[in-house]
């Protein structure tokens, strides 16, 4: 799991707003790094690391969301949440199949089995896969991380 990137010039003497807003701007630019793998899937990792990128985010936002005028503030969290349960299905998939495929590796139990289960929810875990990808496209079709952005430097 990736650390989370410290805030470059935060100062608890600074207003509020300020800090607020290079707190969010380096969580949100924190989660898309891992945009480019996720999308891949090449490395479940890079999906991990998306998704406590973004639980980092959601956390910050709760935290200040007074800060914020409702209506935009929901609009925008909402689709944050999106993301995140899109990103912990594929997850949760990922973690179960590799327990099944340690599984596989070190125990007597009946392989055939435990290699149709695997099958089967690797299966599943390639639709999740794919809904989280047309979410991710969608987003950024409409505009998400532009919209993220003015959200951050307008609202407050």
């Amino acid at each position: 799991m990736a650390k989370a990137r410290k805030i470059p010039f935060l100062n608890p003497n600074k207003p509020v707003k300020s800090c607020v807003q290079k707190i969010l701007r380096v969580r949100f630019d924190e989660m898309i790094s891992f945009e480019e793998g996720t999308i891949e899937g090449k490395d479940i990792e890079a999906l991990h690391d998306m998704r406590v990128a973004a639980r980092r985010l959601q956390a910050v936002m709760k935290i200040f969301r007074q800060l914020f005028p409702k209506k935009s503030f929901r609009k925008v969290y909402n689709e944050l949440r999106l993301l995140i349960r899109a990103l912990g299905e594929v997850r949760d998939y990922d973690v179960f199949i590799d327990k099944i495929e340690n599984m596989v590796n070190t125990t007597e139990y009946d392989k055939r089995a435990l290699n149709l289960l695997l099958i089967r929810k690797k299966a599943e875990r390639d639709e999740k896969r794919k809904i989280l990808v047309s979410l991710i496209n969608e987003l950024n079709k409409r505009g998400y991380k532009e919209h993220f952005y003015r959200f951050i430097f307008s609202q407050i």
